[in-house]
């Protein structure tokens, strides 16, 4: 914890990351929203090398929404999977929230294979946003059925992941470090406050939105 590994920084899994405007921007951001009604519409949506995010509501109906190209961001990948799309490898510690002296390769991980994403902008004051869930190798973002997931006032499609994107701000940093409250990140980047159990079905009260 807090700094270092056991074994030491090798190659994307170290101890503190740094984020770096990239020679060319690859962020992304929403576009178009497709609402579909068979699995194969669905498919063929998802195969259009395009990233996008899938909401299914149903057997018979999936929401897809469709991301372009953003010019004025980088986006950077967290998550368990060493797939070449995640540029932070994070690892699981004491195998993964499993008992001591447990196999960590069959303990239950606590750690998404595409946890997350940051989202920096290339321009002062380069703000930086994390949202719930990374993309996969085919670009896609899939919350199923039982996945946590609404619809917002505003149209737009939310969820939450199983295991949660959780993030604190500690209070009287650095002088006199204080831990602060603990927040739930959603896929489109809203903060709640945390859902009773880490993986429950009903969301946490909206704290703020990006």
């Amino acid at each position: 914890y807090n700094g270092s590994l056991p074994s030491g920084d090798r190659g994307r899994r170290k101890s503190h990351f740094a984020l770096y405007r990239r020679a060319k921007a690859n962020g992304v951001k929403p576009s178009t929203v497709h609402i579909l009604n068979t699995p194969q519409d669905s498919k063929a949506v998802n195969s259009r090398g395009q990233h996008s995010i899938s909401f299914t509501l149903s057997r018979n109906q999936t929401v897809v929404v469709e991301y372009c190209h953003d010019n004025n961001t980088d986006m950077f990948q967290i998550g368990r999977s060493t797939e070449s799309p995640i540029d932070f490898v994070v690892m699981d510690t004491s195998g993964g929230g499993g008992k001591e002296g447990e196999d960590p390769s069959v303990a239950p991980s606590t750690i998404s294979r595409f946890a997350c994403r940051v989202v920096c902008e290339r321009h002062p004051p380069y703000t930086a946003r994390i949202y719930a869930a990374g993309f996969d190798s085919s670009k896609n973002i899939f919350l199923g059925e039982k996945a946590t997931k609404w619809k917002n006032p505003d149209g737009h499609m939310d969820g939450l992941t199983t295991n949660g994107v959780l993030v604190m701000h500690p209070e009287g940093f650095p002088e006199d470090s204080r831990q602060g409250l603990w927040r739930e990140i959603s896929v489109c980047g809203d903060v709640y406050a945390l859902r009773e159990t880490r993986s429950g079905p009903s969301r946490g009260t909206l704290v703020s939105t990006p």
